[in-house]
């Protein structure tokens, strides 16, 4: 027999209490002879013995009366062979992230589940328990209360397969079976099918469901040009109803209101824009007012001042589409011929582009792969029958093939074309050629034609085109695919243009610094710093984030204790969708709160409970006593 509370077991010291009163009534009489009482001897000598065999009884009931409570109160339990000990193998996974801040019925989810833990636990019972952002080994609730409830909502969410394996690590040595508590909304993720732990686990699902609300997000921002070298801020925005809703949306620059504007939100979408004059360093965010969800409520942004992009232009065709593109404003553009280039300059450039050039010289390749090997960015427009292509990085001879293609393919994950359409084109008006320079380098495709084949594809730093743009084999020039592509391409090495980036996703962000030896960049928010995964070249700088950044913000760029520039991050906005995994793709009965896991566990975990066995006991002997009180004479 094994108790959940040993320590009231010292309860039973109480049973010295009725032993001390019962020795205490048991003290011997002293005898006074007294005159003409010896007929009543025998009636005496038989009311004693009485006496005391009722006080035995009696002192008897009280003791057992008194331990069969104690026995309760420790909760006695006979366990199976078979049972998982609750004290070392219960692991709780509580689901903190974004879309739990949806109400329910007793509040906000999180905060709910948070409640029930800590309410219907037992006290002394020992757990591990990991969220999205924290984990605690071999704790009690006392131990974590205050950390589950101070808790933000973490905008990094373990997918199916991440909560397993995170579970399976708190899994003892010489054991590894578990008392699994999984506590989710289980929002999905994608078409991600469910993760199901191991079946030797007993697994409880506790699924928190919000009730109906009406929500309005901002998705997505985007700065386009405008007439006049204008700038706008193009934002759009969703909601989760159907009905028309005027939103007012707020643009802020660090605590200070710039400006506002109205958005009609329809048919669950809506857009608003913002005009500014120029792209000076700001930071600062989009805010709106809604009763939904808060995370989606504020996009931060941020931009920063910069100098010149140099980008030299190795023409050989008489048209200039790309001045037109490379404006003076943000980047330094000279255009030369082949014959006239200085390759000296090549290395303080940023961007290079050669353009249907006849020949590429030995001399040339040399310093354009030593631009490149830099960090640098070259784009390659090929000519028809051209030579010497094949000594750059990564190209291949050039084969010419006449024949008309619809460049039709946008790869919008690549990291040029990230958030630079405000919604996934699936219908415009596609670009065509009529001739192409195959070159399969195996690189990265940005834009494909109908065939599946490279239009436009990256490498190794390089950009290479597989058909050359002049108005006479291509309508390209006149797409509006151009600008942003080549303006993009001429950004890449540089966080100019990009708002802000989306938080646990790989983001490559440049910026330019020369960094001396030793010299490392930081990202602060408040008192947090993170060095994050960096690299330098000639004349810019390169950091990687991903999972290591799990709060949205505007993070400052440190360099020896001076901030450099300012960078965004958000949290991904699929989390505001309403979609959950079903009790068929789980593959077991979920829950509906907490209490109804704890009322199972001890169930299954103690199969034989004897406190209400003891409870009956203790008022039996009660009874008994007032019977031998009231019927024993």
């Amino acid at each position: 027999m094994l108790f959940k509370n040993p320590n009231l077991l010292y309860g039973l010291l109480f049973l010295t209490i009725p032993i001390i009163v019962h020795l205490f009534q048991l003290r011997k009489f002293k005898k006074v002879p007294f005159t003409n009482v010896a007929f009543l001897k025998p009636l005496i000598t038989q009311t004693r013995k009485s006496r005391t065999l009722k006080k035995w009884l009696t002192l008897i009931t009280r003791l057992l009366a008194i331990a069969a409570i104690v026995f309760a109160f420790a909760q006695p339990f006979l366990p199976t062979d078979d049972d998982v000990k609750l004290d070392e193998n219960l692991v709780i996974y509580l689901d903190n992230s974004n879309s739990l801040q949806a109400k329910g019925v007793d509040g906000r989810l999180y905060q709910t589940a948070v409640n029930d833990l800590i309410e219907k636990l037992p006290s002394q019972l020992k757990f591990s328990l990991f969220t999205n952002s924290q984990s605690f080994q071999n704790v009690t609730k006392q131990e974590v209360a205050n950390e589950l409830v101070g808790a933000s909502y973490s905008s990094t969410q373990l997918n199916p397969d991440q909560v397993v394996l995170k579970a399976k690590s708190f899994a003892t040595q010489n054991n590894n079976s578990l008392s699994f508590l999984w506590i989710s909304d289980f929002q999905k993720h994608g078409s991600t099918p469910f993760t199901t732990p191991d079946e030797s686990w007993n697994t409880r699902y506790v699924q928190l469901s919000p009730v109906e609300y009406k929500n309005i997000s901002i998705d997505s921002a985007f700065v386009s040009i405008a007439d006049n070298n204008n700038y706008n801020i193009q934002l759009s925005l969703s909601s989760n109803f159907e009905e028309e809703q005027q939103v007012t949306v707020s643009f802020f620059n660090e605590d200070l209101l710039l400006a506002k504007t109205s958005a009609l939100v329809s048919n669950k979408t809506g857009e608003a824009s913002f005009a500014i004059t120029d792209l000076n360093s700001f930071k600062g965010s989009l805010q709106i007012e809604d009763d939904g969800l808060q995370f989606d409520n504020r996009l931060y942004i941020s931009n920063n001042a910069r100098e010149k992009i140099k980008v030299l232009h190795i023409n050989n065709t008489e048209t200039d589409f790309l001045k037109r593109i490379y404006t003076a404003d943000e980047f330094d553009y000279t255009i030369a011929t082949p014959t006239n280039v200085n390759y000296n300059s090549i290395k303080d450039q940023q961007v290079v582009v050669i353009n249907e050039l006849s020949a590429v010289t030995s001399a040339l390749a040399t310093e354009l792969n030593k631009f490149t090997s830099a960090g640098n960015t070259l784009i390659v427009i090929p000519t028809i029958n051209g030579t010497g292509y094949e000594s750059l990085n990564g190209l291949n001879r050039l084969n010419t093939t006449t024949n008309e293609k619809r460049i039709t393919g946008i790869n919008f994950d690549h990291p040029i074309l990230q958030n630079v359409f405000s919604k996934r084109v699936t219908n415009f008006q596609y670009p065509k050629v009529n001739s192409t320079t195959s070159n399969n380098n195996g690189g990265n495709p940005v834009l494909s034609y109908d065939d599946g084949n490279a239009f436009l594809s990256e490498l190794n730093n390089t950009f290479v085109f597989t058909a050359p743009l002049n108005e006479e084999n291509s309508n390209f020039q006149n797409s509006p695919l151009v600008v942003p592509v080549f303006y993009k391409i001429g950004l890449r090495n540089t966080s100019a243009g990009t708002l802000y980036y989306p938080i646990s996703e790989r983001n490559d962000i440049s910026f330019q610094v020369n960094l001396e030896q030793d010299q490392i960049l930081e990202l602060q928010m408040e008192e947090e710093r993170i060095i994050p995964e960096q690299r330098a070249y000639n004349s810019f700088a390169t950091i990687t984030t991903g999972n290591e950044i799990n709060r949205a913000g505007n993070y400052r760029v440190i360099l020896e204790n001076q901030p450099i520039a300012s960078v965004s991050f958000n949290s991904y906005r699929a989390e505001n969708l309403d979609s959950y995994y079903s009790n068929e793709e789980i593959g077991a009965t979920v829950l509906s709160e907490v209490g109804e896991f704890v009322q199972e566990l001890e169930s299954e975990n103690n199969k034989i409970e004897l406190w209400k066995i003891f409870i009956m006991a203790a008022l039996l002997f009660l009874i008994c006593e007032l019977l031998i009180l009231k019927f024993l004479k």
